[in-house]
């Protein structure tokens, strides 16, 4: 059985499914004949669920990705002593994990959020593609989209790119209001994998997942507030973060951040740095997306735990 968190479990199930070894139950109406149960979390209500179907007698419990970077949430809630292993992309993120303390074991599997590409030079840093962070009820995240986009909005009303920002739900959601020019346009994204609107960019500028997508896409990327230590706020909570930034952000942190930059002038040297190869960034591609996630590598990891 499955948690197939906004579809991201699709490379998994499709593993499961080919040949047709494993059937998938479905999880809400009966647990009988479960082996075992993925699930992209094991924090919070999802722990609840977990902790029920693991007191119905399954005995198995595997964690998949649940977002491109690291997993980090387990720096903010101790981890459920029942998962039985944490399926990771690489093996630098599971040593980022091991970094904070995480003693679940840690199976590298490889990238399944998208198909790869080869990065792609581009001759100029026009489209640019904004993806704001995606709507967490935190001013922190808020603030780090509007200071973005003052930087982006000038280079816009000059002239010097054209401005597309992909947002999640509404633009108040994330911080943001809309500014009318001719150079800014606005796209209302969706919380999926889908990669048309980066493969269609010059320059992608976001923050986690995005980001993550692409850089495997081979799209010039330029990161957002990657020093900003990762942190989780429930709706009227206080914000929780991470317990050990300074142990793992330097294996993590992306080259080129915007934030980084304090003057235009700057933020066009560093697009025009950034659609060009860059061993900065290739080596950051190569530590924390890695290969392509493999059927056979899941399958023979999955079943050495079963």
């Amino acid at each position: 059985m499955c948690f197939n968190h906004q579809n991201k479990a699709a490379k998994f199930l499709d593993a499961l499914n080919h040949g047709g070894q494993y059937v998938l139950l479905d999880c809400a109406r009966r647990y009988r004949g479960v082996k075992f149960c993925l699930t992209d979390t094991d924090i919070l209500g999802r722990r609840g669920k977990l902790e029920h179907i693991h007191g119905s007698g399954v005995g198995r419990f595997f964690v998949y990705p649940h977002t491109a970077r690291p997993d980090l949430v387990n720096d903010v809630y101790p981890e459920w002593a029942f998962t039985t292993a944490h399926f990771v992309v690489t093996e630098a993120h599971a040593e980022v994990m091991r970094h904070y303390g995480y003693s679940r074991p840690l199976a590298p599997v490889g990238w399944s959020l998208c198909p790869q590409r080869d990065f792609r030079p581009r001759a100029a840093a026009y489209k640019i593609l904004f993806a704001p962070i995606h709507p967490r009820c935190s001013e922190i995240d808020q603030k780090v989209n509007r200071e973005t986009f003052r930087r982006l909005e000038g280079l816009a009303k000059a002239g010097d790119i054209h401005l597309t920002v992909r947002f999640v739900k509404s633009l108040p959601d994330s911080g943001l209001e809309r500014v009318e020019h001719p150079n800014i346009e606005y796209t209302v994204g969706a919380m999926s994998q889908g990669y048309a609107d980066i493969d269609d960019a010059d320059v992608v500028v976001a923050h986690q997942t995005f980001k993550y997508l692409a850089v495997a896409r081979g799209v010039p990327t330029i990161a957002m507030a990657t020093g900003m230590p990762t942190h989780i706020q429930m709706r009227r909570h206080p914000v929780q973060w991470v317990r050990n930034w300074n142990k793992y952000i330097d294996l993590m942190k992306y080259p080129f951040d915007i934030l980084d930059c304090p003057d235009k002038n700057s933020i066009l040297n560093m697009l025009c740095t950034v659609i060009q190869e860059n061993d900065a960034v290739a080596d950051w591609r190569r530590r924390m997306i890695g290969p392509q996630f493999r059927k056979d590598r899941f399958i023979e990891k999955l079943e050495a735990f079963l």
